[in-house]
């Protein structure tokens, strides 16, 4: 083999090294990235939108936490607030995108789920499989026994509960909140852990004294 064909063979297997390296790290994909490339049936505005939303990230941790002007909800200037996270469940096959967005009204805040299955540039909503069913008598009754929940005046049964959601990041915890201002503040009543498959419910471990 001349000298000529050896050294084409050579660059021939640099450039098919540096082709396959830069594939695989296009192929992976940043909280932002899943999160500016949520089809708009699911989030009603365009990535550039999303891109200006985002208020904080931990691509580490496949988190992010953003904020939406009222305007763009209601069309209207208003005191109101809009807020949420993203989170990144990782499975077997593909990965879950959790998105928590919360409304405040008069400081009363009030959250919806949103939980799709993105497997090769295909996405499913799954929110019904993976959205925890919370129970408002249950709620009433951890609050009623919580010291940090100021507002028991309204703890009546029968009466609904207003939770607001909230992706924790590192541990990938799923927290349901009651109560605070505007999002500031509150009980969390209810906690979930993502195991690989499920949220399964959770307990932040006590500090040590």
């Amino acid at each position: 083999m001349g000298e000529i064909m050896k050294k084409l063979i050579v660059l021939a297997a640099i450039a098919l090294t540096f082709s396959l390296t830069a594939f695989g790290q296009a192929k992976k994909m940043t909280v932002r990235d899943y999160f500016l490339a949520i089809p708009t049936e699911h989030i009603k505005a365009d990535a550039k939108k999303r891109a200006a939303w985002i208020e904080s990230e931990s691509p580490e941790n496949g988190y992010l936490s953003f904020d939406i002007p009222v305007k763009e909800i209601t069309g209207e200037d208003g005191n109101g607030k809009v807020f949420g996270s993203v989170q990144i469940f990782n499975k077997k096959s593909g990965v879950i995108v959790g998105v928590a967005t919360n409304m405040c009204e008069e400081g009363v805040c009030q959250g919806q789920l949103l939980f799709l299955d993105y497997k090769a540039g295909t996405w499913e909503d799954v929110t019904s499989d993976h959205a925890p069913m919370i129970d408002n008598d249950e709620v009433i009754a951890i609050l009623r026994n919580a010291p940090a929940f100021e507002e028991k005046s309204k703890l009546k049964d029968g009466v609904e509960i207003p939770l607001y959601f909230q992706f924790s990041g590192g541990d990938k915890v799923l927290s349901a909140v009651a109560g605070g201002t505007n999002g500031d503040g509150g009980v969390a009543v209810k906690s979930f852990k993502w195991n690989g498959t499920v949220f399964n419910e959770y307990e932040y471990p006590e500090s040590p004294e």
